[in-house]
This record gives structure tokens, sequence and C-alpha cells, in this order.
């Protein structure tokens, strides 16, 4: 199958008939077998219409461009209706994207999608990052560093809002590693360092950060 080589999205009129002609794409799904039943984004499909949908409505495919990543397959399809000349006047005559065009505001589309999807979860992660890292930092580290990590302990070091996560990781592992790191409070803190984890450490600092600004 040619893969969207010289597809014009002007629409073409002729005395009896136009092709209407709309672009319509699905991205990183996970199979072939499924794809023709699964709803299709953009032009005329609006995250409603399936391939099959499409067809039993007049539309048939005229190009398919598939690529893979990440595991998933990317699906641009375009599709294209023959429509009586009575109804030809109601289309705007005007329109003239190339198919390079319109390909490319689809896969701007999908980027941004992108970039928003992984917005979202990373504003996800933080707000669960919080809520463990409230009980994590209240359990393990409020007695000696303060209610927001505004003390040093024992007057020892950096207070603990002001220290990054790289730099919690790093002492946790000296305390872990070394029997004379943390002079007279090396006792209390092995126990507790033995049992927290980078990622604990990243839930701490997350929830630090979210009361100090």
């Amino acid at each position: 199958m040619k893969i969207l080589k010289s597809i014009s999205l002007t629409l073409l009129a002729t005395t009896l008939a136009y092709s209407q002609t709309t672009m319509c794409f699905k991205e990183n799904h996970n199979s072939m077998r499924t794809i023709e039943n699964t709803a299709l984004d953009g032009g005329e499909c609006k995250s409603t219409q399936t391939v099959n949908n499409m067809k039993a409505n007049g539309w048939k495919v005229d190009d398919i461009k598939i690529t893979t990543k990440d595991g998933g397959y990317d699906f641009i399809y375009i599709f294209k209706k023959n429509q009586s000349q009575s109804n030809f006047a109601q289309v705007n005559t005007n329109t003239n994207v190339s198919d390079a065009q319109l390909e490319e505001r689809i896969l701007k589309r999908i980027e941004a999608k992108k970039v928003q999807e992984a917005k979202e979860k990373e504003i996800k992660r933080v707000l669960e990052n919080k809520i463990a890292g409230k009980e994590l930092y209240t359990n393990k580290c409020q007695s000696c560093h303060g209610e927001k990590g505004e003390k040093a302990a024992y007057n020892v070091g950096m207070a603990l809002k002001d220290m990054s996560a790289d730099d919690m990781a790093h002492a946790i592992g000296q305390y872990t590693n070394r029997s004379d790191y943390g002079y007279d409070y090396n006792m209390v803190m092995r126990p507790i360092a033995a049992n927290t984890t980078k990622a604990d450490i990243v839930k701490i600092k997350d929830y630090l950060d979210s009361i100090n600004k």
C-alpha cells in the first residue's frame, strides 16, 4: 500500500461529484488486529468513529501510515468520500493543504498530547509523593529535624529542607556504610538509614518542598 504519497487535500469538483478527504489517527495502539474496531482521533473520526464505522458511513481508506514506537503502533489513516454535486456548495473549496502539512499538524498534535500527558503524570507523581512523604517524614524525621525540616539535627550539617534529594541520599548512605559518620547520633540514624530507600527520600523531599514554599 502506498504511504501518504502525493495526497492533495484540495477538494476536487467535477460536474457530477467531488471527493472529500479527512485524516484520522491513533497513537500508541497495542495491536494491529484491533485497530479497525478502535475509535480514532482527529478529522471526522473525532475520537468516536472506528475504521469500520467510517467505512459504513461511505468513507474509503485511501492510505495508511503505520510507525512503531515504545512497543506500540501509531496509525494515520487517510479517508476519502465521494459526494453528490448537490452537496458541493457546503464545502469550503479554498481548502488546499498538502499531505506533508496535514501530517505535520497531526504529528505536532500527538507531540503536544505527549507533553501534556507527561506534565499530568509528573503532577500526579508529586501529589502522591507528598502524601506518602508526609507519613515517612512524620515517622522517621520530624522528631529531630522539626515540623518542616527546618532544623539540623543536633545542630550538625544542613536543615533537611535545604538539602537536595541527592544530598539526603548521600548522607543516608554514609550512616549505613560508615560507623564513624554522624558522631554521637550515629546509633540513632543507622537503623533509620537502613530502612530508608532512595524512593522514600524523593517522597520526603517532595513533601518538604510542598510545605516550605
